[in-house]
């Protein structure tokens, strides 16, 4: 894929894609036609205690929906995605207006957040990200370094949450 923004930038908006699936792991490539994810979906449970009060079904049901998620999924299992660099500019450009309207400071706990401060660590490196590998709490970065030695580090999310808070720092500041 001809890179034309930072992988911090191409990563985000994979990421918005990604959240609504809620999955439990995942390895994301990047190809020369975009980003390729395989993914595990999060087992659902669906039981319900038997002393749940009218009520509270009832308010279930008013509660607000979720937006949908553009591709079909299976309840559990795994997925095969496939995003073109054109899918990945969209969702950038939704999620750019989302985050413009909301306003305030993004949650860092996000797939998305998270997957932007992996490529914002590519990005600070000069290397070239070659794919992620994300299991429960940890994620593996494999990339080509500046000097074109192929590297693969690991992270936890709460080290990629120190990471971020730096990022957005040296953001707030610049503005």
């Amino acid at each position: 894929m001809s890179q034309a923004f930072s992988f911090a930038q191409l990563l985000r908006p994979v990421g918005q894609i990604l959240e609504p699936m809620q999955l439990e792991s995942f390895s994301l490539r990047i190809e020369a036609e975009g980003v390729a994810v395989r993914a595990e979906k999060r087992e659902e449970k669906h039981t319900t205690p038997p002393e749940v009060s009218l009520r509270v079904v009832w308010q279930a049901f008013r509660r607000k929906k979720t937006e949908p998620v553009s591709e079909s999924q299976p309840s559990s299992g795994v997925l095969e995605l496939h995003y073109s660099g054109d899918d990945i500019t969209r969702a950038d450009t939704e999620g750019q207006s989302r985050r413009n309207a909301a306003g305030g400071t993004p949650e860092a706990h996000t797939l998305s957040q998270i997957l932007r401060a992996v490529g914002g660590y590519v990005d600070q490196k000069g290397g070239r990200l070659v794919g992620i590998t994300k299991g429960h709490e940890e994620i593996t970065i494999e990339y080509d370094s500046a000097l074109n030695k192929r590297m693969i580090e690991q992270f936890t999310v709460a080290s990629l949450y120190d990471y971020w808070v730096k990022m957005y720092m040296r953001r707030k500041d610049r503005l």
